[in-house]
């Protein structure tokens, strides 16, 4: 289904306003459990289908600069009185030789529009899981997404959607912060349109504290100590790190930030694939799967963390991906010129 929505896609400019209004109706869609039927021999459009029968009352016709958004029969015959309605809201509009309503949707503000119109009119599903959205729709989301998010936050940003945490806390850097926001912010970045509160939900075993998890976060309660898991740090780390409480210190406030995963994601995407970049070893073909990119960790490359001041803030491109045995010769270097051992 993903390649075939493309076809519907490459109508729309990369990141326009339309682009991300189509996404975001898919999003709803997908949320109040429509099917997606797709048109593409004469035009670019996508017929939204009732779960329980098959039934489409509405479709997204794909153009240059805007949708076009039908009403179509089931949706008007169950709805007497709908096509009126959509004409006092929308304005009128020519009915085409299937007696559907059309209108233009230009940006995610009028979808809005749209879809509050047809709950008020009982026309789309309307109870509050129907506003969820499924767990695929937050597949782009990648460890600098989150990065960026949880700094934005920590730097003070507050105008967001996303209240206080209520039970749960993530830690970084230091601080704690709403796992909610920092989920919905790089949702909202990744996405290209704006994930509200109603749109996911926070808690053990949810999507958002999975994702979160899975990028190097820790997420304690309420209450609970914010000391940063001992396990963040490496033997090797320790190794090298020995005796100096300042560096172990950084290294596992810096282990709980995200910063692997988001190195890892960003190479990746530049690269097309994790290597190691001392020996250039691909871990996927060395190891037949992908469970090989394991071997694959994030070193302090440009400023060394025995060099950085307190409040130093590390930049993605500060860090090398290496391989777990090219990282530890390194450490072992570095521990050399540490001690002055040669």
């Amino acid at each position: 289904m993903g390649d075939d929505l493309d076809a519907v896609r490459i109508m729309f400019a990369a990141n326009s306003p339309a682009r991300a209004a189509f996404e975001y109706i898919l999003a709803h869609a997908k949320a109040a459990s429509f099917r997606f039927v797709l048109r593409t021999n004469e035009v670019r459009a996508v017929e939204l289908q009732r779960p329980d029968r098959k039934l489409n009352p509405f479709a997204i016709q794909a153009q240059a600069n805007h949708l076009n958004f039908y009403l179509r029969r089931p949706i008007l015959s169950e709805h007497p009185g709908l096509f009126e309605a959509a004409v006092a809201t929308f304005g009128p509009v020519k009915p085409n030789r299937l007696g559907e309503y059309r209108t233009h949707l230009k940006d995610v503000a009028e979808v809005d529009a749209m879809l509050a119109f047809l709950r008020n009119h009982d026309a789309w599903p309307s109870k509050r899981s129907d506003r969820r959205f499924v767990a695929e729709t937050f597949e782009r989301l990648t460890g600098e997404h989150f990065l960026h998010s949880a700094r934005r936050l920590a730097a003070g940003f507050k105008d967001h959607p996303f209240g206080p945490s209520t039970d749960y806390d993530l830690l970084f850097d230091g601080m704690r912060l709403p796992p909610k926001a920092v989920f919905g912010l790089a949702a909202s970045e990744a996405l290209g349109f704006p994930v509200k509160p109603e749109n996911f939900s926070a808690g053990e075993s949810m999507v958002c504290f999975r994702m979160l998890r899975a990028s190097g976060y820790q997420i304690v309660a309420k209450g609970e100590s914010d000391t940063i898991d001992p396990s963040l740090i490496s033997d090797e780390d320790r190794s090298w790190s020995e005796g100096r409480p300042r560096l172990v210190t950084h290294l596992r406030r810096e282990r709980g930030t995200g910063l692997g995963r988001a190195k890892r994601d960003q190479f990746r995407a530049t690269h097309g694939y994790l290597y190691c970049e001392r020996c250039g070893m691909d871990p996927v073909s060395t190891f037949g799967s992908d469970v090989g990119e394991a071997c694959i960790e994030v070193h302090h490359h440009s400023t060394h963390v025995a060099e950085m001041d307190d409040g130093h803030q590390t930049r993605l491109e500060d860090l090398q991906c290496l391989c777990a045995n090219c990282h530890r010769v390194t450490h072992r270097e570095l521990k050399a010129q540490l001690t002055g051992l040669h």
